[in-house]
């Protein structure tokens, strides 16, 4: 290997807009920025690219056409490339990009983490709003699904069953709940979620949903902005949402006891897909 490089800063260029989202495009490809990042260090020849890049013949070959074609590198002898300044400053803006964004999700991480750190529990709490509600008993009609998105596969079936008698028009009337079943666990990517919807006791059921008797319950409520949380560092970092895990910390100092009824996420806003989905979260509890 020649021509080793010191590390150099991304190269100002005049670029149009619509050729920066062309160089985009074309570094979409995992390859192609493994070969632009090696190029970066120092330039290689073809037999170097294929032993780093473990790729065959003809497909890297295509991979570089599609760099050179955009002037992202260049071949500066034969069977040897480097760098273009093009591709110095598309690498450099990917990375730095990348790098802010990790920024970003580090300092959302640390933020989180700190309030949930010794001593901070009365700041968490005093934040949090809990409502104490009493649920009826109540005649449900429950839909499940196991599989990778299990939410979204029960919502169909809810939706499937509900809509067309009217159920979903007056979620007062026929509230919406849901929780795992069964919950998530290590090494598997399958889970189950089952869905409730309060019904007449004498409404026919039809094959696939499943009548059963709920015999209501004491529980502490909270409300999660659902489309927030489920996108949020803490759900990464945690495995769970964190109104949940503040729920259960302002549950630790509340006086109540923990409920052996079924924990629920009710449904606020199911349909209406233009606003964040918003939940109550209702955690079991005892006197």
């Amino acid at each position: 290997m020649d021509n080793q490089r010191d590390e150099e800063k991304p190269v100002k260029t005049s670029l149009s807009a619509d050729a920066i989202a062309d160089y985009f495009l074309v570094v979409s490809h995992p390859k192609r920025i493994m070969i632009l990042s090696l190029l970066a260090e120092e330039s290689m020849d073809f037999a170097e690219l294929i032993s780093e890049i473990n790729l065959q013949k003809t497909a890297l070959s295509n991979q570089l056409t599609r760099l050179t074609d955009k002037h992202l590198i260049e071949r500066v002898s034969h069977g040897h490339y480097a760098l273009t300044n093009e591709g110095k400053y598309v690498l450099g803006v990917l990375i730095d990009t990348y790098k802010k964004s990790r920024l970003r999700e580090e300092e959302e991480k640390k933020r989180i983490l700190e309030r949930y750190s010794h001593g901070s529990d009365e700041v968490v709490t005093k934040e949090l709003q809990v409502e104490i509600v009493q649920l009826d008993p109540m005649t449900v009609a429950s839909v499940r699904a196991i599989s990778k998105s299990p939410e979204e596969d029960a919502w169909k079936k809810m939706v499937a069953f509900a809509e067309p008698r009217g159920l979903l028009k007056d979620l007062k009337k026929n509230p919406i709940y849901g929780f795992n079943n069964p919950n998530p666990s290590p090494g598997k990517e399958e889970y189950g979620y089952e869905f409730w919807i309060r019904i007449d006791p004498d409404l026919e059921l039809e094959k696939g949903v499943t009548k059963k008797e709920f015999d209501g319950g004491l529980y502490a409520v909270t409300r999660c902005n659902l489309t927030q949380e489920s996108t949020s560092a803490f759900l990464h970092e945690h495995g769970v949402l964190e109104s949940w895990a503040r729920l259960n910390e302002w549950f630790k100092s509340s006086g109540y006891k923990k409920g052996k009824h079924q924990w629920l996420e009710r449904s606020i806003n199911p349909n209406k897909p233009d606003e964040d989905l918003l939940l109550d979260l209702h955690l079991p509890i005892e006197k």
